[in-house]
């Protein structure tokens, strides 16, 4: 075995190694949630009385959401010259995940960056361009979905929204800001690290994506196909502990949060993302207790799908050995 092949074996099973941390780390965090909030005896109930073949679905969504991830970020990878297999962009998304549940804000996407690198000879250079294109594209997709959700919900409801969530407020700008000043901080160490050729072939690989026509259609599907996987695991975890969402309400809470959750320092958005969806359900009229409920479902479960994804994959390749 050659050193290159330790390393691509040895750098999924240390990402692995943290997945216990990570998925129970999470629902720790989500169940001192539950403490604090006041709220934990209704919560619990919610939770305990979870209707299972609902449950079970969520699963399966969950299951399918890294590898629709993946399969986007193979695709953008392809046009900018590396043929990366379906089952290393999955190894890579789940790690990368994991890193944003374990680690502070902004670190998921260059952590990806470098193990592509490391694990399987992705250039950094190559790889940069398509990992600002997906956090674009999710950020406008959830900014699309909140803007679609407030204009459902008409404008009394979006100005109670607006003073609940407090937004846009000084933090969310600080936070916003920080965001900036991370990338900044980041490309000018990577230009410094690598040199002229990392920002050649950045330039480069950002080129080959903006003139790729045949790039478009699959990655707009794909990004569609994300955002709708997304909204239904948030109706599943809701329909799961017993509440109905409308059309409005459904949009709001499946995009608002989420988009509060990415821009926010904490590990997975947690907290910044409960806490908006108890403020959009205060102001649509909605037991705030049964969507903090649905909110630490939802969580718990995508994480727990993490090892899942990582496992079948794991086997899928013993198979064909």
């Amino acid at each position: 075995m050659t050193t290159g092949e330790a390393t691509t074996r040895t750098g999924p099973n240390r990402a692995r190694r943290l997945l216990p941390l990570v998925v129970w780390g999470s629902i720790a965090l989500g169940v001192l949630a539950l403490v604090l909030s006041g709220d934990l005896g209704a919560m619990t109930s919610a939770l305990v009385d979870a209707d299972p073949r609902l449950v079970a679905l969520l699963l399966v969504v969950a299951l399918a959401l890294p590898v629709v991830h993946a399969r986007r970020w193979q695709v953008m990878l392809r046009s900018v010259g590396h043929d990366l297999s379906l089952g290393a962009a999955v190894d890579l998304t789940i790690s990368s995940t994991m890193i944003n549940y374990a680690a502070p804000g902004y670190l998921w996407s260059p952590a990806k960056g470098m193990l592509a690198r490391q694990m399987y000879g992705v250039g950094l250079g190559r790889s940069v361009p398509t990992l600002a294109a997906e956090q674009v594209l999710d950020a406008l997709a959830l900014l699309l979905g909140t803007a679609a959700g407030l204009l459902l919900a008409g404008p009394t409801i979006s100005r109670q929204i607006a003073e609940r969530v407090d937004a846009p407020s000084f933090g969310t700008v600080l936070i916003a800001a920080g965001a900036l000043v991370v990338v900044v901080v980041a490309s000018v160490y990577a230009a410094l690290r690598f040199g002229r050729r990392f920002v050649r072939s950045s330039i480069d690989a950002g080129r080959l994506l903006a003139r790729d026509r045949s790039l478009r259609l699959p990655v707009i599907g794909l990004t569609v196909a994300r955002w709708l996987l997304d909204t239904l695991a948030i109706w599943l975890a809701a329909k799961a502990v017993g509440v109905s969402l409308g059309l409005s309400a459904l949009i709001l809470i499946s995009n608002l949060p989420l988009l509060i959750g990415v821009i926010s320092p904490m590990p997975g958005g947690i907290g910044f993302r409960e806490g908006a969806m108890a403020a959009v359900a205060s102001a649509l009229v909605i037991p705030v207790a049964a969507i903090l409920a649905a909110a630490i479902l939802h969580r718990a479960v995508l994480v727990l799908a993490l090892p899942l994804v990582a496992g079948l994959i794991r086997v899928r390749r013993w198979s064909r050995a």
